[in-house]
């Protein structure tokens, strides 16, 4: 279609810190597609998707799994916290979108780690070894190094950044302990998850004006292709809070949050071939290192669950 690319970038409705390459660039794609920039909206509507997938597998039982109590408000309240933590996540991530590339984005994400890290050593007493703080110093070497010969600098991206890596760490901490402490099968998370996102993303898409854009816009919103490419965003929503919900109940939380490292690697290529993004070659080798800092994380954890 080649129409002129919005401003801002959607985001995923994935409730982890590595996004993963698919739903990273559908979303993507939808942002540089269309000529309408309602990212909000999308994910209200990727929600829904995943909501009503997860009522459909649970209506026909689809599987023995898909089992999980009606509506309890109860239940919703105490979940709500970690809601409130993945709306802070996206609407920091869509900011910082909005002024950073992808790479760089990607490197930083690697940083939230350091955060959970902390967390999990501070209110789940992970041990925390030699390698695992080597890993980390390589990790934030390279992303400090890479962020100052940033070609594409942006004061206010690397501030929505930050906060970006704080509130996804509070989001997967949070997580953690909600998964242990509330009584819900792996679906009812999910179910939960998606149904109370809705109610705290409509009135930020309100405030941002994207109603207005929709009723102005209507010929792009009933796009055959628009509709089809956001109803496979939503599924892989579904796939991935239902994936994300399982790893996190069983490992720890930092080693769900490095597992993950691996899919830096494409998201950045893609990121930089398809969005045609500016990287020295020097900003390039440090994107590298902070990676590299990512893999040897994953090592040193594969290497302790081992010797238990």
């Amino acid at each position: 279609h080649g129409h002129a690319r919005p401003k801002t970038h959607d985001m995923p409705t994935t409730p982890q810190p590595p996004p993963p390459p698919p739903q990273v660039l559908s979303n993507k794609a939808l942002a540089a597609t269309f000529p309408i920039n309602i990212p909000i909206m999308l994910v209200v509507f990727q929600c829904v998707a995943a909501v009503v997938l997860v009522e459909c597998a649970r209506k026909f039982r689809l599987h023995p799994s898909v089992t999980y109590k009606d509506f309890n408000l109860d239940i919703a309240l105490k979940w709500l916290p970690v809601n409130v933590c993945f709306v802070a996540m996206l609407m920091t991530s869509f900011m910082s979108f909005k002024y950073l590339n992808v790479p760089m984005i990607t490197v930083f994400k690697n940083l939230t780690n350091v955060i959970i890290v902390v967390g999990d050593w501070y209110w789940h007493e992970q041990a925390v070894t030699i390698g695992v703080v080597f890993s980390f110093g390589i990790m934030v070497v390279g992303a400090g190094a890479a962020a100052a010969t940033d070609v594409m600098f942006s004061a206010e991206g690397y501030f929505w950044m930050s906060m970006n890596c704080c509130a996804t760490a509070s989001y997967v901490l949070y997580m953690k302990s909600a998964t242990k402490n509330i009584e819900l099968s792996k679906f009812g998370m999910v179910y939960y998850n998606n149904l109370l996102s809705i109610p705290l993303l409509v009135p930020f898409a309100f405030s941002f004006g994207e109603f207005a854009t929709i009723s102005n816009t209507m010929e792009v919103v009933t796009d055959p292709m628009f509709i089809s490419i956001n109803l496979v965003a939503g599924s892989m929503g579904f796939f991935l809070n239902l994936a994300s919900l399982w790893c996190v109940s069983s490992t720890s939380a930092t080693t769900y949050a490095l597992v993950g490292s691996v899919n830096k690697i494409p998201v950045s290529l893609l990121g930089v071939w398809l969005f045609q993004t500016v990287i020295t070659a020097q900003g390039a080798s440090y994107i590298i290192i902070s990676m590299c800092g990512g893999f040897i994380y994953s090592y040193v954890k594969l290497q302790e669950a081992r010797t238990r």
